[in-house]
């Protein structure tokens, strides 16, 4: 159960992190290259707008939200491969390191 608790923090982390801090960044990283999102509007109006979408399931708006937690599981699925390689190249396995390097792998 350790790996599902450890599961569990990185969506609630990377997750909470594309609900509320990532749209502000967009929203202030648009302002500056853009100009303003709509007129008389704030960044509130922006996060109106996210959510609205969120609710009406707009895969534009989940892929905002989730992709620091999709990056980071791109990156562990590419990393896995490797990981596995230089293990294999680092010298003979102990059996009762198999726990160790799954807890290893992020």
């Amino acid at each position: 159960m350790h790996w599902l608790r450890r599961e569990a923090i990185l969506f609630a982390v990377f997750g909470g992190f594309g609900l509320l801090v990532l749209p502000a960044l967009v929203y202030f990283v648009g302002l500056q290259l853009l100009g303003e999102y709509r007129p008389d509007a704030a960044m509130g109006a922006f996060y109106a707008d996210l959510y609205r979408q969120l609710a009406a399931f707009s895969i534009w708006a989940w892929l905002l939200v989730m992709g620091p937690w999709l990056a980071i599981q791109m990156l562990r699925l590419f990393w896995l491969p490797m990981g596995t390689f230089l293990r294999s190249k680092s010298g003979p396995s102990h059996e009762d390191d198999d726990e160790e390097s799954a807890d290893a792998v992020i």
